[in-house]
């Protein structure tokens, strides 16, 4: 998504890393209007994936400059709207709400808030919980608020919003995390032998179509493969009138440039027979302004669909409510149940009709909690082992309200993180490691991250490294050893950069990939080394990690190392992120506190495959060189 930009320095190069800019959240501003308001909710929920047999605390935030002196609950366990006022339910159950002595100070407004809290009992599995909330005061009847009764950035509520959570015990499949995922944006890919070739950007504006298409894909299968990937992520295929295609037009067909719907499945038919799974992007938060319902509704003042959408006089500048604006992307009611009905049922045809293996959510913040707890429920209930996994554009504290209500999250802060110290060099190593050992210890177990080197909606990450080839090696090296489902995006494998700044237009990040000749094939066959080394030590992809001190001879500050463990087995990763070569070494005796034998020797098996170095342990002490920006990974012989 656009975010506001931020001038950095790589080199004598201009750029700017305008995804990770500094904004205003959508729950910072979702706080601050229902904070003016009086009384807002925004699902704070403890524990934050409710399980069965547990109690669940829900918090409230009232303003201490109104005059609200009892806030009650009203909740169903039926599935049913809840509804209720002033202390009494009409339908569901009523409970009260205490004020705690917690207060919370919000910059943004100014106001003072005070923490009330009430439990909700627990509840069995498979239980969907739904409540609203409201507050009054006992002196003046006409002094009543709802809890998030205005909101920014999706559609208010009259009578505030309609909260939920799921009790239930799903996870992301198993399937996923031995994953290592290729993305690929279909426009910008390739087009098959007998269509028209794929466009330049000497041929084609950055924004037309370049004529990428689904048999395009099918023809280079056994390039996918040979990268050692399993897991398939396709940009929206949806009827859109955008290159993108994050502005569906029609939910339940592909789009007649990327071929038919026949070909998609032989597509998914043939990953599947290949051992990859396949992710599908699904966009909740909006449509184009070519859907019928939109059509429809914008047409004619009593159609079915006019609740679908929010049209308004004082909605610049189209008059009806949009994504970022733009008037091709006028954003869906999502709490509205006919809404929330049609799109669950879009998910779940593109699981069924054509054989998907999960769905990338696109823009989560957008629709409310709420609904992506409905959205969680139908696609988990028909489907188990189905992947969700969500674009979270927010701080690592927002993120996690997200647990339970699907599998994942694109781990964007680490995202950050990593590209300020491999690409803009702004960070050292060890402020990266630091952060990692802090940032994942935020992460609820439940909840399952994917790590982004770079995607369709950043700068390539060899444009923000002044196209450096070993800054990115290093980069992918850490990426390809953390906990976590690698992405890769396309074409980053073979050196694909971008031929202008992303904060001109972000497509530029979308060029055609490159093919032949182009490909850089130190870079393809690095990562292929790296890709066979997590598949073939599985530690790299489910054991924990623990960060180990380093000495070097060279800036200590970037130069570290961390193993991955688990009962069994462990790998060591060492990385020099300075410019020089950097002599190190690793204490490792009793490094697990296991009081084992340390085996005489670890095998270097990433810098010099052929090779495979032996390198001894004496001491228990590692020594070991690495030449300037470069990874090694360590392994005992059994």
């Amino acid at each position: 998504m656009l975010i506001a930009n931020e001038e950095v320095r790589v080199g004598m190069t201009q750029v700017v890393d305008f995804f990770f800019s500094p904004y205003a959240s959508a729950h910072t501003r979702r706080f601050k209007a229902a904070i003016e308001d009086g009384l807002a909710h925004l699902s704070q929920i403890w524990p934050l994936d409710p399980q069965p047999g547990q109690d669940v605390t829900l918090s409230l935030f009232v303003n201490v400059d109104r005059p609200i002196e009892r806030v009650a609950i009203y909740y169903t366990t039926d599935g049913s709207e809840p509804v209720g006022e002033r202390g009494i339910a009409e339908r569901g159950t009523v409970i009260f709400a205490a004020p705690t002595d917690r207060q919370q100070y919000n910059a943004d407004c100014g106001q003072m808030a005070r923490v009330w809290q009430v439990v909700i009992p627990a509840q069995a599995d498979g239980i969907l919980v739904r409540y609203r909330a409201d507050g009054w005061s006992l002196s003046d009847p006409c002094s009543h608020w709802y809890a998030d009764r205005v909101d920014p950035v999706t559609m208010p509520q009259k009578k505030g919003r309609c909260f939920a959570y799921h009790v239930d015990r799903w996870e992301a499949p198993a399937w996923w995390h031995e994953a290592v995922v290729y993305q690929i944006f279909v426009d910008r890919f390739n087009a098959a032998h007998d269509e028209p070739p794929l466009h330049s950007e000497e041929t084609r504006g950055i924004t037309d179509f370049f004529g990428g298409t689904l048999r395009g894909i099918l023809e280079k299968l056994d390039y996918i493969q040979s990268l050692g990937v399993n897991c398939l992520w396709l940009s929206p295929l949806f009827e859109s009138p955008t290159h993108h295609g994050y502005n569906p037009s029609d939910y339940h067909h592909v789009a007649r440039r990327y071929g038919t719907d026949e070909t998609l499945r032989q597509l998914i038919q043939e990953a599947h027979q290949r051992g990859m799974h396949v992710l599908l992007d699904f966009v909740a938060n909006h449509t184009s302004d070519e859907h019928f319902a939109f059509v429809d509704a914008l047409s004619n003042p009593d159609s079915p669909y006019a609740s679908w959408y929010d049209f308004t006089d004082i909605e610049p500048p189209h008059m009806y409510r949009s994504y970022a604006m733009v008037q091709s992307m006028p954003e869906l009611s999502t709490d509205e149940p006919g809404v929330r009905e049609y799109l669950n049922g879009a998910a779940l045809y593109w699981l069924e009709h054509y054989g998907a293996d999960g769905l990338r959510l696109d823009y989560v913040p957008g629709p409310s909690h709420a609904f992506w707890t409905s959205f969680q429920q139908a696609v988990k209930t028909a489907h188990p082992d189905a992947l969700t996994i969500g674009e979270i554009t927010s701080p690592m504290s927002e993120i996690v309200d997200y647990a339970g209500r699907m599998d994942g999250f694109m781990d964007f802060p680490l995202s950050a993180m990593l590209r300020r110290t491999f690409a803009l060099r702004e960070h050292t190593l060890q402020e990266l490691l630091s952060f990692l050992d802090t940032h994942s210890q935020q992460i609820p177990p439940s909840m399952s991250k994917a790590v982004v080197v770079d995607n369709h909606d950043m700068h390539r990450f060899l444009w923000l490294a002044d196209g450096q080839r070993d800054r990115l090696k290093l980069a992918t090296a850490f990426q390809m050893t953390l906990e976590g489902t690698p992405i890769i995006y396309y074409g980053t494998e073979v050196g694909l950069s971008q031929s202008d700044d992303a904060h001109k237009e972000n497509a530029y990040c979308r060029a055609p990939m490159a093919w032949g000749e182009q490909q850089d094939q130190d870079m393809l066959a690095y990562y292929r080394r790296l890709i066979a080394l997590r598949h073939r030590y599985r530690v790299l992809q489910n054991g924990k990690r623990r960060q180990i001190a380093v000495d070097s001879d060279v800036d200590s500050a970037q130069v570290g190392a961390y193993i991955r463990y688990n009962d069994e087995d462990y790998v060591l990763i060492v990385l020099n992120n300075s410019e020089q070569t950097a002599h190190v070494s690793v204490q490792l005796d009793n490094v697990l506190n296991d009081g084992g034998p340390l085996p005489a020797r670890l095998c270097a098996v990433l810098a010099r495959p052929e090779m495979e170095a032996a390198l001894p342990i004496q001491e228990g002490r590692l020594v070991m060189s690495l030449p300037p920006l470069s990874a090694e990974i360590c392994v005992s012989r059994k």
